[in-house]
Order: C-alpha cells, then sequence, then structure tokens
C-alpha cells in the first residue's frame, strides 16, 4: 500500500482506530486506505484499515490473520515495522512503524532518475531489507516503487507479507494473482509457486526504474505487460555498466538464474562506498528537501494534535443553584428573574454592565491566545505555516465549502470598527458547497474510478461524478491518466478507449482517463458497413455492458468479451482490433 503526501481528514473518516488517534490521509491501496496516526505514548504511526470489501471474503480474512502474523516477526533496519494490528475488528486494521518520507515513486515522478551512487545506495538497502524479510519466513510479493519510502537514513520496505493475503481475491490479472503489473516475475503472471526468487526479480525491476525513470517492460494494459515480462526481454537501455550485468540477470525468466540477495548487497554497497562517505542514501538535493518537508509536515499534524488535546476547556461562569431547587420549566422558568436578585453575592455571569469604552481591555486576552497557540504550534515558522494551511483545508473539507472559495465581505468596514457582532458593520458570507467541483479536485492522476459511459447517450456518465475507488476493483472502469485545466490537455487516440472527463463551473479541470478492459468483461459494438465486419467505436468501448444480456442499447448490435489483450496474436475465433499499442482481441458474447 503506498503512501501519498499529507491531506487533511475528511468528514466520512474515523476519528480513532483501536488506540490510535488519526490526523491525516496518507493514501490508499488495494489492502485498503493508510492514515497517519498518533499512539498513546505520542509516536507517529501508520494506521491501514482495510477495506470492507475484502474484509467480507473469508478467504482474504484467513490469509490476512495468517500473514500479519509473519509480518510482525519482521525486524531488520530497511523495512517498516508492524506494531501492532486487530484482524478480528470491523474493519480489520494494521498499524506500522511511520516514515517520514516520500515514495521512490514520488520522487522520480517528481525529480526524474537517480543517480547512479544513488541507486547502489538504494539497491543494497533494499536488499538487506528483502533479506531480513525472507529470514523471518515471509515473501514480500509485490515490492515496486510505491513500496519503497526513501528517510533520511536510509530506504524502507512496507507492505511485506500483505501482498499473500490478496491471492484468490485480488483482480488484477486474469490468473488471479496479487502484485503490480511490470514489477512482477514471470512466476507470479503464470500463477505457479513464487519464493524468494520472485523478491529479487522485483528488486531488479525497481532498480531499473530508479536509474532510468521507467519499468523495464514499459507501460500498457495489463495483458501486455503480463505478455512482456513472460515472454520479452526487459527494456536496460540508460542503466548505468556499473550496474547493467547485476539488474540484467535479476531479470531473469529463470528463478534459479537470477544472484542471490547476499550478491545484490555486496555489488550495490561496494558502488555506494566507492563513490564517497557519508551515512544513509547519497540522494539529490531536491529529495532531500521532499524528505524535509515530510518530515515537518509530519511534525505540523502531531503538534496541532498535541494542542488540540492539551487545550484547557473553558471554564464555564458558575450559576448558583440550591439543590433542593427542582427543575423548573413553563411559567416557573419565567419567575426565575426574582430568586436571582435576591442572591447578589456571587458573579453574575452576564454582567448588566454596559460596555462603555473598553475596547482596549480585549487585547491582552488577545495576544495572550495568539502567544499560546504560537508556543504550541510554531516550533518553527514553516511548521506553523504548514499547520493553519491544513487547518484552513480540514475546515473546508467539512462542508464550510470548496477549498478553493473564500468567504466575501459585503461592506468595506473592518474589525476595528466593531463588525463581527451582531448589527456590526462586516457580513460574511459562507460560499454554498459544491459537492461535485470537490469530488473532481479530489481526484489524481493514477486513481481508478467506478464510472463507464452512458451506453444510451455517449455525452453522459454512468456517475455524476467521479468517485475514486481501489484499481484492483472489479468496479473500477477508469484509470485516470492527467489532470489538466484546457481540453487540450487530454488528447484521446481513436479507439483506444480513452475520453476526457470535466467540470467547466470556474476554474476548469479535465480528467484524462481511460477505460481499464480486462479479460472476460463485455463492451458494446455494432455492424459495419462492410458485410460480416463488427465495428467498435471509443462510445462502445468506453461503455460496461452485462455479458448475459440479451439485449442492447439502440446505435449497438453486438456484445463483445475481452478474450485477450495483447501484443501477440489473438485466440482463435476473435476479432481483433489495434489497441494501445498492441490488439485487442473480443469474440461475440
Amino acid at each position: 500500500m503506498s503512501t501519498e503526501e499529507l491531506k487533511p481528514l475528511r468528514a466520512g473518516d474515523p476519528a480513532r482506530i483501536g488506540a490510535y488517534r488519526l490526523l491525516a490521509r496518507l493514501g490508499a491501496g488495494g489492502m485498503g486506505r493508510v492514515y497517519l496516526g498518533r499512539s498513546k505514548g505520542g509516536r507517529p504511526v501508520a494506521v491501514k484499515v482495510i477495506h470492507p470489501h475484502l474484509a467480507e471474503d473469508p478467504r482474504f480474512a484467513g490469509r490476512f490473520e495468517k500473514e500479519v502474523a509473519a509480518a510482525r516477526r519482521v525486524g531488520g533496519f530497511h523495512t517498516a515495522q508492524v506494531v501492532d494490528a486487530d484482524t478480528a475488528a470491523d474493519p480489520p486494521w494494521l498499524v506500522t512503524e511511520y516514515i517520514a518520507g516520500p515514495s521512490l515513486q514520488q520522487a522520480v515522478d517528481a525529480h526524474g532518475a537517480l543517480p547512479e551512487r544513488s541507486v547502489a545506495a538504494l539497491g543494497a538497502g533494499l536488499a538487506e531489507g528483502l533479506a531480513a524479510i525472507h529470514g523471518s519466513g515471509v515473501v514480500h510479493r509485490d515490492l515496486k516503487p510505491g513500496n519503497v519510502l526513501l528517510a533520511g537514513d536510509g530506504p524502507r520496505i512496507i507492505d511485506f507479507g500483505i501482498a499473500r493475503a490478496l491471492d484468490g481475491t485480488s483482480q488484477t490479472t486474469r490468473t488471479s494473482v496479487a502484485g503490480t503489473p511490470g514489477f512482477m516475475s514471470p512466476e507470479q503472471f503464470r500463477g505457479r509457486e513464487v519464493g524468494p526468487a520472485a523478491d529479487v526479480f522485483c528488486l531488479a525491476s525497481v532498480l531499473a526504474y530508479a536509474v532510468t525513470g521507467r519499468g523495464p517492460f514499459g507501460e500498457g494494459p495489463i495483458e501486455a505487460l503480463g505478455y512482456r515480462v513472460v515472454n520479452e526481454e526487459p527494456d536496460l537501455t540508460g542503466v548505468p555498466a556499473s550496474l547493467h550485468p547485476l539488474i540484467a540477470a535479476g531479470l531473469s525468466k529463470d528463478p534459479g538464474e537470477r544472484p542471490g540477495l547476499d550478491e545484490f548487497l555486496d555489488r550495490c554497497s561496494a558502488l555506494a562506498e566507492g563513490g564517497g562517505g557519508g551515512e544513509g542514501p547519497p540522494l539529490p538535493p531536491d529529495v532531500d528537501t521532499m524528505i524535509a518537508t515530510r518530515v515537518l509536515e509530519t511534525e505540523a499534524y502531531t503538534a496541532a494534535a498535541k494542542a488540540t488535546r492539551e487545550k484547557p476547556p473553558k471554564p464555564k461562569p458558575s450559576k448558583p443553584k440550591s439543590s433542593s431547587k427542582p427543575k423548573s420549566s413553563g411559567s416557573q422558568g419565567a419567575a426565575r428573574p426574582k430568586p436571582k436578585a435576591k442572591k447578589a453575592p456571587p458573579p453574575p455571569p452576564p454582567p448588566p454592565k454596559a460596555p462603555a469604552p473598553k475596547p482596549p481591555a480585549a487585547k491582552p486576552s488577545q495576544s495572550d491566545t495568539n502567544a499560546g497557540v504560537a508556543v504550541v504550534v510554531g516550533v518553527l515558522l514553516l511548521i506553523a505555516g504548514v499547520w493553519f494551511v491544513n487547518e484552513r483545508e480540514k475546515a473546508n473539507s467539512s462542508g464550510s465549502g470548496s477549498p478553493r472559495t473564500t468567504s466575501s465581505r459585503t461592506s468595506g468596514i473592518g474589525d476595528r470598527d466593531g463588525a463581527g457582532d451582531s448589527g456590526g458593520g462586516l457580513t460574511r458570507r459562507t460560499p454554498t458547497p459544491d459537492p461535485t467541483r470537490e469530488a473532481f479536485e479530489d481526484i489524481s492522476a493514477g486513481d481508478c474510478l467506478d464510472a463507464y459511459k452512458d451506453p444510451y447517450d455517449a455525452t453522459e456518465w454512468s456517475r455524476s461524478m467521479p468517485n475514486a475507488v481501489d484499481c484492483d476493483r472489479s468496479d473500477a472502469y477508469l484509470r485516470v491518466t492527467r489532470v489538466g485545466d484546457e481540453m487540450g490537455d487530454c488528447d484521446p487516440e481513436p479507439l483506444d478507449a480513452e475520453s476526457r472527463w470535466s467540470h467547466i463551473r470556474g476554474e476548469r479541470i479535465y480528467l484524462c482517463v481511460e477505460r481499464r478492459l480486462r479479460v472476460g468483461e463485455c463492451f458494446l459494438a455494432m455492424k459495419s458497413e462492410n458485410e460480416g465486419r463488427i465495428s467498435v467505436n471509443n462510445h462502445g468501448l468506453m461503455t460496461s455492458w452485462g455479458c448475459g444480456k440479451s439485449t442492447v442499447p439502440k446505435k449497438f448490435d453486438y456484445i463483445m468479451r475481452v478474450t485477450a489483450i495483447t501484443g501477440g496474436d489473438c485466440p482463435s475465433g476473435s476479432r481483433t482490433w489495434d489497441f494501445r499499442g498492441g490488439n485487442l482481441c473480443a469474440r461475440v458474447a
């Protein structure tokens, strides 16, 4: 489960999981959602809450319990250790050590490929971490750039051993094996027994990605990637000569021909040390800045949580009441002013004094409050700034309006003129929240959506607003390839099942999306003008239609079942169309 940048909690997020207070969102993956949490002792932790649809699957529940038990035995310098879990909770959850740093994927996406020495140091750290995992009897099975976190004192491997729990419940490939296409071993794609050598293949793929900025088997549909991993040689263009033999050997199709982790550790550590001394991985300055920023963000969230917890409650003005006096209602309540007039000694809560010319007296309490906030939150000016920004975003997400809206004034009178009180000269207008815009703003490139084109109307979607779901789910029909602010940012290719989804109120947002067609799914096609041929277009490819249905919407004539998406030949009896650099194979359902 990969981590993303810290984001404020939303209204539907839990405040606590077990004994852990949740502070912010970290990201999501095939297993569940990840939160930044805080232990009772004040330590930051990563809290992973399992998706309900997985928790309800008895096969997943059994595997998850076994894998968590195994993962808790794993130690080592380069792993994020499991510290707590409750596999019987509803939903189940897992707590690991929190690593304040970006993932390898985030670092490469933001700043490009890493230098040779950085990758060598990375390889040594990952080899040491995998050795610790294997020594505990666990195989990672899903080592990828998103599961490698970069910290100031070296890389950390996360989610070790958990991928096995997804076996049999994952829909990543037609063989129903867990992992990430492009970073999976051939034996995983073939559905064969997976051992430590599979992690070596993944390690070599990750190092190739780190040093070139791309995966060794490219990108594309799952089936096309699987075909390349199993049958084609990796593209190692750009891998430096010092690392090329090691990475190439690690990507061998035969598990028995791959070098062991000790060879990766020895050769990578020698290359890293040869580049000069220094503790931790020799990362580029831009990546070091990303790590420092994440550390400051984490400190800001934990400081804000501590301030909230330690803030003393406001003392309520005491109202002296006689214990013998019964609760009154109706006319008795109206008679209360008389007893109050008799009891004059204690300080009355609402003082009947006229607030004459004493505005300066209020200023000391205001400055005291500001000073208190500065002491708690302001360890550094940057931390304070991050905290206030996040607090504002949190307020917006809880219903006060869109993050990009601000309150507006209907007069030019400032607060110093007494505005803000009832009847003052300043009126604040809270903008009406736009849930559709908020839904669009919440989507990022790489997200998967549970929407498809309306089969009856090419201009409509099956949902009124985008909704991100796990990419492993069967209803993850779309993948967002890019988010832009101009129509030209999305350039759909003909017959590649690509489209755009826009929100045009205010600043425009365009989601560039592609249909995630998988083997066994069905889409709609029509009769071609040429006799005996079947025609497809982007609208039909973007639809989803039940394979067992007996009718089709107007303008369509056929229900087509996907038999393969491949770079080679289609299975016998299938129709073939050019599709994303390969072939789309389907037959009439």
